[in-house]
């Protein structure tokens, strides 16, 4: 099969720039230039079937506006007794949540991959963002990312709040 050069289409948010490595599953990458501005290299079959659009920032993009335009959203928007932050954790977002399909916060399996993802978000920054097999993989590196980072943060709150 022929590798079509897509150098200088635009797909989206994106417009390939050149060639990158080859995916391990053989498929032709491309680094592409964002509209925003970053450079992201991504695989052919995801540019040409519209699956990867932007560098991230699209999503970012349509989850503003979609905040925005939510009326109980705007409505809570400036209370600061909504997220209350302890060493600038949110420590409500490391509590429980009933929406949890996978039974552990910042587990989830991924469809596109069909693997299991680990992530946290530790003070503004992703810590933790890797693929697993096994989700009980997943589980053991949320749980060791919580222990490191969360754990510490949750004790000297607590304390402090019953002081």
């Amino acid at each position: 099969m022929r590798l079509k050069d897509l150098t200088g289409e635009t797909f989206s948010r994106l417009t390939v720039v050149e060639r990158a490595e080859s995916a391990p599953n053989g498929n032709a990458r491309w680094l592409c230039q964002c509209s925003c501005g970053r450079q992201v290299v991504v695989d052919s079959y995801r540019l040409r079937k519209g699956i990867t659009k932007s560098c991230g920032c699209l999503r970012a993009d349509v989850s503003r506006k979609n905040i925005f335009e939510n009326p109980k959203t705007r409505k809570n928007m400036g209370r600061s007794d909504n997220l209350p932050l302890y060493q600038g954790t949110s420590v409500d977002r490391l509590k429980p949540n009933s929406r949890n399909r996978s039974g552990v916060i910042g587990v989830s399996f991924d469809r596109c991959s069909q693997k299991w993802v680990a992530r946290l978000m530790y003070r503004g920054r992703l810590v933790l963002n890797q693929q697993f097999a096994d989700m009980d993989d997943a589980i053991l590196a949320r749980k060791q990312a919580e222990e490191r980072y969360v754990m510490p943060v949750l004790e000297e709150y607590e304390k402090s709040s019953t002081e």
